[in-house]
């Protein structure tokens, strides 16, 4: 197997056992590419794969641009993404490769806006994990694991915080779009009920009796404050 050639590139190239050296009966195709973000522990990740029986290469860049060109020349089984490239919108032709690959999504942390962009992304994840999932005993059977099952997998701490955020987002209320545009606008408090209506192209009036359909579906009492207030307790503007 020769190596693919990266001169002048962020790539970092570690060569792993030969297919021929592998066990009898281990897995002889996996190939990782590892697009590595700001987080500290890719070096020690590369090193750990290593170890894993059946892992062919590795290949690890922080850069996205040498990523794409490793995904149609490298041709790995597995790429492993680290979140902070998904913290803004991705690349259009990042995210077009990454369709048409198996992923592993490794992050600090997951937040609400992190699975929302992962969502509305589409990508084909194999596994989300977080880097408190990861120990040496943890990485050749979860790499197991993503090579023969076509399972999501997601580590306990990743499954957990999960579980967490599926239970924020089922116990807010369900906005319409119209209040969802019109919580911001009564959160600027330089606005008056007569300029959120000209804004939105409504009465005065039909603002305040807005505001007090969005109280009882808030569960509290009174007006634009405790409005703005519920809303803000319950994530639904930013504090």
């Amino acid at each position: 197997m020769a190596p693919v050639s990266l001169a002048g590139t962020a790539a970092s190239m570690v060569w792993f056992r030969q297919p021929t050296d592998c066990p009898e009966g281990a897995s002889a195709m996996t190939r990782i590419l590892l697009l590595a973000d700001e987080a500290l522990g890719w070096q020690d990740l590369a090193r750990q794969l290593r170890a894993c029986p059946g892992v062919t290469a590795v290949q690890l860049t922080h850069d996205r641009a040498t990523a794409l060109a490793l995904l149609v020349r490298f041709q790995p089984d597995l790429l492993v993404l680290g979140s902070d490239h998904l913290a803004e919108p991705p690349d259009p032709a990042l995210l077009a490769l990454l369709a048409q690959q198996p992923s592993l999504l490794l992050a600090r942390t997951l937040q609400s806006h992190l699975l929302h962009r992962l969502l509305t992304a589409g990508l084909p994840l194999r596994g989300l994990l977080t880097w408190a999932d990861l120990d040496r005993a943890a990485v050749p059977v979860l790499l197991a694991v993503f090579s023969h099952s076509p399972l999501l997998v997601a580590g306990p701490t990743a499954a957990a915080q999960l579980a967490a955020l599926w239970r924020e987002q089922v116990g807010r209320p369900r906005l319409s779009p119209v209040e969802q545009q019109l919580l911001p606008l009564l959160a600027d408090w330089h606005l008056t009920y007569g300029a959120i209506g000209a804004r939105l192209g409504i009465a005065p009036a039909t603002v305040k009796g807005r505001v007090r359909r969005l109280a009882a579906k808030l569960g509290v009492t009174g007006g634009r404050l405790a409005v703005v207030e519920a809303a803000r307790r319950q994530g639904l503007l930013p504090r």
